[in-house]
């Protein structure tokens, strides 16, 4: 009897065990390895690499749960001061899809990260977006995380109660990002004017540049500065009309309404803009300089004009109409 007494109290606190550690932890998922020289990290044996685009080093998906994950780095502009706890401030505006739900303070192999929650409010559903954030080698890294909020309530994901929890902490628990001298990339975003059928890439360095326009960003000669995406003062982006691709050609044909699209791989967000006025034409844009205020979420297009000459220049100003996913 004394036996089956023992063997009655093992089984039940196998039981209380079962139930009172974290579902689906780190330590029992099967992993595979990912190194490049750069990073590396243990992922879930599930996840099946898929094609990069724009800043990712690598992307996965896990067909089992729908998950799609990014892993990204993209050098830091001279004079770009990230966001505090790398969040955006125009998430807090009333035309983002997303809503910050988290925001903590982590450690990465002794390093200081952030781990940020966001509920995102997506084609008329909600689904959920995690984001590991940390600032070395110059640079911003990242790992974004979506998946369908359907899975499992937000409570039991931040509890560390999913398996796609201990699939994240796999992930952040062996990262590792070597000290390394990074090339410069001054692209750090793209502009896309889908009425025109272009995208362009924006760099901070320089106005001439053949496929590219240029982002008003550190004082040159008499030209201003002005906001990153994400920030919340007035963008403004310089392109050619009629040399380097001509990038900003038939600009003038934008309309009120038109959309302008700046998918920008600083804070790994899309913002979508509409043309509110293409109207402000000064000769005198030597003297009567444009101005991007702090606290105006707008986006200026500028360009010469007419085309092909210097007479002039032609600003389209547009309005923030929509802050999401860059995925």
């Amino acid at each position: 009897m004394k036996k089956y007494i023992i063997f009655g109290i093992v089984i039940f606190a196998a039981i209380i065990l079962a139930f009172t550690l974290p579902f689906g932890n780190a330590n029992n998922i099967e992993t595979k390895h990912y190194e490049n020289g750069e990073i590396s990290f243990d992922y879930p044996a599930t996840w099946q690499e898929v094609s990069t685009q724009g800043s990712e080093v690598v992307a996965f998906e896990d067909p089992e749960s729908d998950l799609n994950v990014t892993v990204n780095r993209q050098t830091i502009p001279p004079g770009y001061n990230p966001p505090e706890n790398f969040v955006p401030e125009l998430i807090e505006e009333s035309e983002s899809n997303l809503k910050l739900v988290a925001n903590d303070k982590i450690e990465i192999n002794g390093k200081e990260g952030y781990d940020n929650v966001y509920h995102v409010e997506k084609n008329g559903s909600t689904i959920e977006q995690r984001e590991l954030w940390v600032n070395i080698n110059g640079a911003l890294y990242s790992i974004i995380y979506n998946y369908p909020q359907e899975e499992i309530s937000i409570e039991s994901f931040l509890n560390g109660e999913s398996e796609n929890d201990a699939a994240f902490e796999a992930v952040r628990n062996s990262l590792n990002i070597n000290n390394t001298t990074l090339t410069s990339t001054p692209s750090f975003a793209t502009v896309t004017i889908p009425k025109l059928g272009v995208t362009w890439n924006i760099r901070y360095d320089t106005l001439n540049a053949m496929n590219s326009v240029y982002h008003y960003s550190l004082p040159r000669s008499s030209l201003p500065k002005s906001f990153y995406p994400g920030e919340k003062g007035s963008v403004g982006l310089l392109g050619h009309h009629t040399f380097y691709s001509a990038p900003f050609d038939n600009v003038d044909k934008l309309q009120t309404g038109d959309t302008v699209i700046i998918n920008d791989y600083l804070t790994q967000k899309k913002y979508t803009y509409q043309v509110v006025s293409n109207d402000d034409i000064r000769y005198d844009y030597t003297t009567n300089l444009i101005e991007f205020p702090a606290g105006k979420t707008e986006l200026v297009l500028g360009t010469c004009w007419p085309e092909g000459y210097t007479a002039a220049e032609r600003y389209a100003h547009c309005k923030l109409s929509s802050v999401d996913p860059l995925n």
